[in-house]
C-alpha cells in the first residue's frame, strides 16, 4: 500500500506529509508513491539512517550547510522521460542533454555537501558524464553543441558567420551538430542507470532532510519495533495546532495494547476519537518512515490498517451510514479470520442504530474478534460485555475540568457524565433538570 492510498485517512496523515519541507517536485512525487514498510528489519534500518540525518540537523552549527543543501536540491528535476529516451537509443536534443548535464553536476555538488555534513548518501560518480557534456571544463549548467567537440563544426560555423544566407553551409552545420548529439547520446547511454540512481538518491536525501527537520522541530520520536504497542505521551499535531490557535492546551496521552480487542469508553467530548485517530496516525507514520508524535513508541508493523472511524455513507452505491459501517467492520472480521497481521481502529460501531441492537452488535463484535490475534481498538459509549478484554476509559471531569487521561475501567463500564458536560456547556437549565429527574 502506497502513501497516496492512505494519505486521506481521517488520522491527520496528510497534515504531516504536507508539512514536510521537501524542496523538489520529484521528491514529493516519490514520497507519495512510497510503499508502506511492513518488515521490522526494513523499518529499523530506515530509522537508523533517519537518526543520522536528525542528529545532523539538530546541530545549530550545521544549519547554514543544511539550508544550502536544501537550496541545492530545489534544482532536482524529474528526468524520467529523458532517461527513457536515452535508454531506448534515441538521440537526445539540446534540452535533454542540458538536463543530463545539470543532473550530473548537481550530483557532484550534492555529494560534496552531504559529505561535509557527514550524511549517509551513496551518490554515483558522474564525472565522466560531466566531462562529455562540458568539454570546455567551465562547470556552467548550460548546454549547446560546443565547437570543442569538432574542428569541422568550428570551421563550418566560421564560414556560416561570414555567409549567413548560405543554405548549403547552414545544412552542413545542422548535420554536424546532429552527428555530435548522436555520438554524445551513444556515449551517455551506459551511464543511464547511474543517472537514474543519482536522481533517486538525491530525492531520498531531500525526503530524509525534510523528515529529520520535522522530527527535530516537533520533538518527534523514532519508534522501536516490538510484539505489542506502547505509545507514551502521544499527541496529534494537527489537533494540537488547532487547539493552540484557540488558546487551548492539548493533553497528551499514553496507551498500551496487544493482540486482544481493547475497549475505550468515556463521556461524550472525552477525546476517545482523538485517541483512536492518534494511534492510527502513529502507526501510519511509523510504517512510512516519519517521526512519531510521542515521547516513546514501541510498535508492531502491520500488513494493513483498518480505520473505521467516519461516516461511510455512499450516495453513489446507495449505502446508508449503517450499511457502509457494517461492510467496513465485516472487512475487519474477514481479515482477522484470514490470519493477517492487522490493526483495526473502530470508532463507535453501530452508533447509527438503536441502543439495544447497537449494544448487542458491539458485544458480539468483541466476542468474534477475541482470540483472532489481531490488534483492535474499539471506541464505544454502550455498556457492553467486554468478554474479559482490556478496557480503558477517559478519566472524565475532575474538579470542574475534563481530564483526558486513559485509565483502566471495569469490564464494559461506561461513565455517565453527559449531563454534567451539558451543564458545563451552559445548556438550557430546565432541559438538564428534567433529564436528571428522568435518570
Amino acid at each position: 500500500m502506497k502513501l497516496k492510498d492512505i494519505i486521506s485517512t481521517p488520522c491527520g496523515l496528510r497534515y504531516m506529509a504536507d508539512a514536510l519541507d521537501i524542496q523538489s517536485g520529484v521528491a514529493r512525487r516519490m514520497l507519495i508513491e512510497q510503499e508502506m514498510m511492513t518488515e521490522a528489519e526494513t523499518i529499523s534500518a530506515y530509522y537508523d539512517t533517519l537518526k543520522q540525518y536528525r542528529d545532523t540537523v539538530a546541530q545549530t552549527s550545521n544549519m547554514i550547510d543544511v539550508k544550502n543543501l536544501q537550496f541545492r536540491l530545489t534544482g532536482l528535476k524529474d528526468l524520467h522521460t529523458t532517461l527513457l529516451n536515452l535508454e531506448a537509443g534515441h538521440t537526445l536534443d539540446d534540452i535533454e542533454l542540458f538536463e543530463v548535464k545539470h543532473l550530473a553536476m548537481l550530483t557532484a555538488e550534492t555529494a560534496k555537501q552531504a559529505a561535509a555534513l557527514q550524511l549517509p548518501a551513496a551518490l554515483p560518480d558522474l564525472e565522466e558524464v560531466v566531462r562529455l557534456l562540458d568539454p570546455e571544463g567551465l562547470r556552467i549548467a548550460t548546454f549547446y553543441v560546443y565547437e570543442a567537440y569538432s574542428d569541422k563544426l568550428r570551421s563550418l560555423r566560421s564560414a556560416l558567420e561570414k555567409n549567413p544566407t548560405d543554405e548549403q553551409i547552414f545544412n552542413q552545420v545542422q548535420e554536424e551538430e546532429l552527428r555530435i548529439r548522436q555520438q554524445l547520446s551513444h556515449e551517455l547511454r551506459p551511464h543511464a542507470g547511474m543517472l537514474r540512481t543519482a536522481q533517486q538518491t538525491m530525492a531520498d536525501i531531500d525526503i530524509m532532510l525534510a523528515k529529520a527537520l520535522q522530527a527535530h522541530r516537533l520533538s518527534l520520536c523514532f519508534p522501536q519495533t516490538g510484539t505489542e504497542t506502547t505509545l507514551t505521551e502521544m499527541w496529534n499535531p494537527e489537533v494540537e495546532e488547532a487547539l493552540r490557535q484557540k488558546g487551548k492546551t492539548y493533553q497528551r496521552n499514553s496507551i498500551h495494547f496487544g493482540t486482544e480487542p481493547t475497549i475505550l469508553t468515556g463521556s461524550n467530548m472525552g477525546g476517545k476519537t482523538v485517541v483512536l485517530k492518534t494511534v492510527g496516525l502513529c502507526q501510519y507514520l511509523m510504517q512510512s518512515g516519519f517521526g512519531v508524535p510521542a515521547a516513546q513508541a514501541v510498535m508492531v508493523p502491520r500488513e494493513e490498517i483498518f480505520c473505521c472511524m467516519s461516516d461511510g455513507q455512499s450516495v453513489a452505491e446507495g449505502l446508508s451510514s449503517f450499511a457502509a459501517e457494517m461492510r467496513g467492520i465485516d472487512s475487519v472480521i474477514r481479515a482477522a479470520r484470514s490470519g493477517r497481521n492487522i490493526l483495526a481502529l473502530i470508532d463507535e460501531p453501530a452508533r447509527t442504530t438503536n441502543p439495544t441492537e447497537g449494544t448487542a452488535l458491539v458485544s458480539a463484535l468483541v466476542e468474534v474478534l477475541k482470540g483472532t490475534g489481531i490488534s483492535v481498538l474499539i471506541v464505544t459509549h454502550y455498556t457492553i460485555n467486554a468478554h474479559a478484554c482490556p478496557c480503558l476509559r477517559v478519566r472524565g471531569i475532575e474538579n470542574g475540568a475534563m481530564d483526558y487521561e486513559l485509565i483502566p475501567a471495569q469490564e464494559g463500564e461506561v461513565p455517565h457524565e453527559a449531563l454534567r458536560i451539558a451543564e458545563q456547556l451552559g445548556i438550557d437549565e430546565e432541559w438538564i433538570e428534567k433529564a436528571n429527574k428522568q435518570i
